[in-house]
């Protein structure tokens, strides 16, 4: 604060959390993990299912930083859409969606023959949401926040997995 009889005051305010951090600055989590870089992976084509617009941009925006190609769904019948249209490496669907939820919708996905890695994006706290996604066809389970290195690290512990299956 700047202040002065006669001509006013000045606020400055430093607000650090609306800054961008690189992900090796940011704050340690406890599910994060030390990954190469998606580089070395090699860029991927990724699915995205999010109603959350400002989610969608972030989780979206991490990803694109890494050289990955991300397409957007915000609901599950756009994600239905997409994979008749569109081969994806690997998809992250929220759980919960409006209409088709994320759990409903990767029923849906398997029923129709689609073996590309699910990852469930979840805010969901409960200690029940992550039996329940693997049992309705989820391969991997991450809870938001999530941060580069956290998607980095999802999608490298399945391309290893598909490299060592021989694909």
């Amino acid at each position: 604060m700047d202040s002065a009889p006669g001509k006013g005051t000045r606020f400055s305010v430093d607000l650090p959390a609306l800054r961008a951090v690189p992900d090796a600055q940011a704050a340690p989590t406890k599910e994060a993990a030390p990954v190469p870089p998606a580089r070395e992976v090699g860029a991927l084509d990724i699915l995205l299912v999010e109603d959350d617009t400002t989610v969608a941009d972030v989780v979206a925006g991490l990803l694109r930083a890494r050289g990955h190609r991300v397409t957007h769904a915000p609901h599950g019948l756009a994600a239905l859409t997409e994979i008749t249209a569109t081969t994806f490496d690997i998809a992250f669907l929220d759980l919960d969606l409006p209409g088709l939820d994320g759990m409903a919708l990767a029923q849906q996905m398997r029923q129709r023959g689609l073996d590309t890695p699910l990852v469930a994006l979840t805010a969901r706290t409960d200690a029940e949401a992550e039996p329940r996604a693997r049992a309705a066809g989820f391969d991997d389970f991450v809870r938001k926040p999530v941060t580069g290195d956290m998607l980095a690290a999802v999608i490298a512990s399945h391309e290893r997995g598909a490299r060592a299956a021989g694909d």
